[in-house]
């Protein structure tokens, strides 16, 4: 007998309690019974004040004054840990919601977002399943993992969570109190600030664990689900494909040496051998098939040939010699595939279609998904090294003494020019000057793996002709040829995106950059989510993307290419984060194609990855919603909607410069959020600021800019400046809720930003602030207010009408995340105080804060 649904939601309340009662069972094991009923004291407090108590928020504060430092830090890592723990039941409650559905669809009836759904809505569209085979085996996912500063979870931490996943499922009460226990008392993060090879290790670990599991049977169910429907198998490969930017994302971070992009390169491939030859080593010792048993085709035959070990077992000999190439570095992704195909056709010749299916597809679909590089790497630097970088080759090669002097037409005319020709600039032996072309030239040269070069803050032709000059100058650039690699634009600010189309169509008429895009069979553009809503405010920021990407991919179909999108979201719906797969169906019609790419940041990783079936799940809704946009289809926004939307962007953000732009706004914002201390503490291996200045807003990098809102649960880059529509009559804005996806996923996206965001928490931290600067809070306060007031009547329904569960996890978590707060509101203080940033126990307590609150929140920037 199934559970029914509610069953579900019992045994996750059940798990909760449970881990709940473990954790303080090692509270009182390991800080004593005084400290566990200090901790509850908290709990309760918290839970009244939440329900009205004005007397239990006094009490609170009373209370969180009086602590000493280890009292405080011991109590963030009390609740902090309960975060981790109910993260993980959370986890397991969506896997058993996913199976349960996952086993009463029917073709008639598909659970939502499913490949069953996606085969259904492709029929329906009047596809034929030849045509279905070949348009989803055109789709390409490109997942590209960038670091992130809040996932500084040490390894081992995450080692005692997947242990606990693993002895809940056994059920084992002493193991999981033991678990449990182990968790409570083990440091939560480093002694020092992360390195970048830190993060390249923490971020791609989830690629050859779950991921690697996860990807044969993302192929697998969408094969499965067409034949449901059709009622033939389909041979599919993996659409999805990674990508890392970890090792590679100079932009800013002066720790990005080449020898650390080298390193980036040299371990990723070193894990995808490593995992291959256990592949392989399994197939040796499994396909033992006998030659007097079965027929041997004579490419499994000869492919054996020259392996003296396992006589009469042909099939372990052709795979022995595979791992043997494989091990000595000779042989390629493309001989690993055709060497699959031979022993798929030989297995399928004598009637063992099954054995192919159950043991050589999987492998195929990673060879696809991985390939002997894992992730290849991404390049990206800032335009202004870039051309700094081509101005001292330049200068030494007697082309031009000061390039950088010139007008951006006059520079891209000059660098045209100079493509004309092969020769290199700099003299045999001379060794750069500039720091910027030494790092440049040294990261081209460390760069084995070749994703893409992205090139932030592109403002002219000019940026992106700077990159092929360097190629040039190591060898990789040929007259009139392609690079070996696509070099992307990276549109980020509001006078950037506007300028996009021109700067693309300038670009295409280039002969250097079309021969280039032509080789490549299109044009990789990558726009910004984070720095345009930085720079323009939500409304304006979103509406922005979408019309640039509606123009680019016009100027793209005018020379007959198409435009391929990397979409650099982050986690927050304020860095364009929010549901992936609902933003994809939202984006402009005709403008999505069959490759597209998407940031997946570290923080969002543990949530999406952790275990197989959430990552199956997490793909499973990209390719529902991906597969379906790629057919060109979609809603067109009406001309008066459009008029509409973009005079209320326009007044959105007016408002939004506005608020940046009043007197003392800056002191305030330092004042009241930690955003200092995000830049003092080891938290990442980057910079908060991008050219290392302080004190200016707009050198402030996007993330922490986010993150520090979101800290004192303002998340006021989310949602500020939606007021703007309130000019717009109310029935207008109800018809484009219901009927335009992307002004539904715009508002939606706002709404999880209101429903996280607290005043009554974000005013504790007025007592950080000088009493003159308070209006600024009050202002933002009642802004806040109008803004729920607002999407509600448009909604015509609460906020999270539509995402219940959502709704439900707040509520849950608001009374564990608020003591943390409290808390971290005394740590600032005293942090802030005399002498306080020199106490390395104040500076890790209060690190242990900021990272308990994004822990609590799940999406902190």
């Amino acid at each position: 007998m199934k559970p029914a649904k509610e069953d579900t939601f019992d045994l996750l309340r059940a798990e909760v309690d449970l881990l709940g009662r473990l954790l303080g069972e090692a509270i009182r094991a390991v800080s004593g019974e005084r400290f566990f009923a200090f901790v509850e004291e908290v709990r309760l407090l918290s839970k009244a004040r939440r329900q009205g108590d004005e007397g239990a928020r006094a009490t609170l504060l009373k209370r969180v004054e009086g602590l000493s430092l280890e009292e405080a830090e011991a109590l963030v890592r009390a609740f902090t840990h309960y975060f981790h723990l109910v993260n993980l039941a959370e986890e397991r409650h969506r896997v058993r919601v996913n199976r349960l559905r996952a086993q009463t669809e029917t073709p008639e009836s598909p659970r939502p977002e499913g490949f069953l759904a996606l085969a259904k809505a492709l029929k329906e569209r009047g596809l034929s399943l030849e045509e279905v085979e070949a348009h989803l085996n055109r789709l390409e996912l490109w997942l590209t993992f960038t670091a992130h500063p809040t996932e500084t979870r040490r390894r081992t931490l995450r080692h005692h969570l997947e242990k606990l996943q693993e002895e809940l499922e056994a059920q084992d009460r002493s193991r999981l109190a033991a678990r449990v226990a182990l968790l409570y008392a083990t440091e939560e993060v480093r002694k020092a600030r992360p390195t970048v090879e830190d993060e390249i290790k923490g971020g791609l670990y989830y690629l050859p664990t779950t991921l690697w599991q996860a990807v044969p049977r993302v192929v697998e169910g969408l094969e499965a689900a067409l034949e449901k429907v059709y009622g033939k198998r389909p041979r599919l490969k993996s659409p999805v494909r990674f990508r890392s930017w970890i090792g590679g994302d100079r932009d800013g971070n002066p720790f990005v040496t080449p020898e650390v992009t080298a390193f980036a390169a040299r371990y990723a491939r070193q894990v995808a051998r490593e995992r291959f030859l256990l592949e392989l080593e399994n197939l040796v010792r499994d396909l033992s098939l006998s030659e007097t048993k079965v027929p041997v085709p004579r490419g499994v035959r000869e492919g054996g040939e020259g392996t003296e070990c396992f006589p009469g077992e042909p099939y372990r000999r052709f795979f022995a010699r595979l791992y043997t190439r494989l091990e000595k570095g000779e042989a390629s992704t493309e001989e690993l595939l055709r060497a699959l195909r031979v022993a798929e056709e030989g297995l399928a010749s004598v009637g063992l279609e099954q054995v192919a299916a159950s043991f050589l597809r999987p492998l195929e679909a990673r060879l696809f998904a991985f390939g002997l590089e894992l992730a290849p790497l991404d390049l990206r630097e800032e335009s202004g090294k870039l051309l700094e970088a081509a101005a001292e080759l330049l200068r030494v090669g007697g082309v031009h003494p000061d390039f950088l002097s010139l007008p951006p037409e006059a520079q891209e005319a000059l660098l045209t020019e100079e493509l004309r020709s092969a020769r290199p600039l700099l003299p045999v032996g001379h060794e750069p000057q500039g720091e910027a072309l030494r790092v440049a030239l040294g990261a081209f040269r460390a760069w084995w793996d070749k994703g893409a070069h992205v090139v932030s803050m592109t403002h002219h032709p000019a940026d992106i002709l700077a990159v092929f000059l360097l190629a040039r100058e190591v060898g990789l650039y040929r007259v009139g040829a392609a690079l070996p690699f696509d070099v992307v634009p990276l549109f980020e600010t509001l006078e950037d995106l506007k300028r996009a189309p021109e700067v693309l169509g300038r670009l295409l008429a280039n002969p250097v950059f079309l021969a280039h895009a032509r080789g490549r069979g299109g044009v990789e553009i990558m726009i910004g989510y984070s720095d345009s809503n930085k720079d323009a405010g939500f409304l304006a920021a979103n509406l922005a993307l979408y019309e640039a990407q509606e123009a680019l991919a016009k100027v793209g179909q005018s020379f007959g290419l198409p435009v391929f999108f990397f979409h650099g979201r982050g986690t927050s719906t304020a860095r364009g984060g929010g549901p992936a797969g609902r933003a994809i169906a939202s984006l402009p019609p005709k403008s999505v194609g069959h490759r597209i790419r998407l940031t997946e940041q570290g923080e969002a990783l543990a949530d999406r990855y952790s275990h197989p079936e959430l990552a199956v799940r997490h793909l499973e809704q990209l390719l529902f919603h991906f597969a379906q946009a790629a057919l060109g289809e979609g809603v067109e926004p009406r001309p008066e909607w459009r008029e509409a939307l973009w005079q209320a962007g326009e007044e959105s953000m007016r408002r939004y410069r506005a608020l940046l732009a009043q007197e003392g706004f800056f002191p305030f914002f330092e004042a009241l959020t930690p955003i200092r201390e995000i830049g003092e503490l080891p938290i990442a291996s980057r910079p908060v600021y991008r050219h290392g200045r302080v004190r200016e807003i707009q050198d402030l990098r996007a993330i922490p800019w986010v993150m520090a809102w979101t800290q004192v649960r303002l998340l006021l880059p989310g949602w500020y400046g939606l007021t703007a529509l309130e000019a717009l009559p109310l029935d207008l804005l109800r018809r484009m809720y219901r009927e335009w996806p992307f002004f539904a996923t715009t508002l939606e996206n706002a709404a999880m930003a209101l429903a996280k965001a607290d005043i009554g928490v974000a005013e504790l931290y007025l007592r950080l602030v000088p009493e003159r600067l308070h209006p600024l809070f009050y202002g933002i306060a009642q802004e806040y207010q109008k803004t729920v007031a607002l999407l509600q009547d448009i909604f015509q329904a609460p906020l999270l009408h539509n995402q219940r569960t959502l709704e439900r996890q707040i509520a849950l978590r608001n009374p564990y995340v608020d003591p943390i707060n409290f808390v971290q509101v005394e740590l600032l203080r005293r942090y802030r105080a005399p002498g306080g940033r020199e106490d390395e126990a104040l500076k890790k307590a209060l690190l242990l804060s900021i990272l308990g609150v994004a822990a609590g929140l799940r999406n902190a920037g």
